[in-house]
């Protein structure tokens, strides 16, 4: 058996590229682990009800998932609440009053990043919320909220540990999953900054840079064993 229990992969640019299709060879490369016992979630800072779409439309390659940055989750057949934002409709009102145009998910509430300036402005009237910058985009989200808090409630639902956890993404807020996998990995296409913490960087990007992150993975395994 492998002895990575879960793989965790962010979802844009790492899962998929732009054109949001899935590579082929992929869900072969997820299924031949999940054969071998290990199990398949996806961590984005994307909305609930397109994750949802992603896992149905996956047809249960995909075992569980994580959105809105660590907010919310998704397993078993349910949907969990990780996180919520007091006053979140007063800030949204705040942001309006300076014009900001935003996207609000469930919990999360995604701002272009030309937009930092007002944003700052705006939470030092909601201490209880904080951003997360992810390449172009600003998450609010509620304070000390991050994809790690999606990770811990995962790992306890699992009963899962950190040595059995492997991680792959390309972003800032990718970072927050290192403490809480024993492996990480870095698509081709991934910042600087993620590839200097990974333990595996990828030769390629998107998901043929996850594909072979997962057959990494494989052949250590086997390895392993013998």
């Amino acid at each position: 058996m492998n002895a990575i229990r879960l793989v965790l992969s962010d979802y844009d640019r790492t899962f998929t590229d732009a054109s949001l299709r899935v590579e082929p060879g992929l869900v072969d490369a997820i299924l031949r682990l999940k054969r071998k016992g290990t199990l398949f979630s996806i961590v984005s800072g994307r909305k609930f009800s397109f994750m949802y779409d992603l896992y149905l439309g996956m047809d249960g390659v995909v075992d569980s998932f994580i959105a809105e940055n660590g907010c919310v989750g998704y397993v078993n057949g349910s949907k969990h609440y990780i996180a919520r934002s007091d006053g979140r409709e007063d800030m949204l009102a705040d942001l309006r009053s300076l014009s900001v145009p935003y996207d609000a998910g469930d919990v999360i509430v995604s701002v272009d990043r030309a937009y930092e300036q007002q944003v700052d402005q705006v939470l030092e009237q909601h201490p209880n919320m904080h951003v997360v910058r992810n390449v172009d985009s600003l998450m609010i989200l509620p304070h000390s909220v991050s994809k790690a808090t999606g990770i811990q409630w995962l790992m306890g639902v699992y009963s899962l540990t950190p040595t059995q956890m492997a991680c792959i993404g390309d972003a800032e807020n990718d970072l927050e999953m290192r403490s809480l996998c024993t492996l990480m990995g870095a698509v081709c296409n991934a910042l600087p900054a993620v590839k200097k913490e990974s333990d595996y960087v990828c030769r390629q990007s998107f998901g043929f840079g996850l594909k072979e992150f997962l057959e990494y993975i494989e052949t250590r395994a086997i390895k392993n064993i013998e």
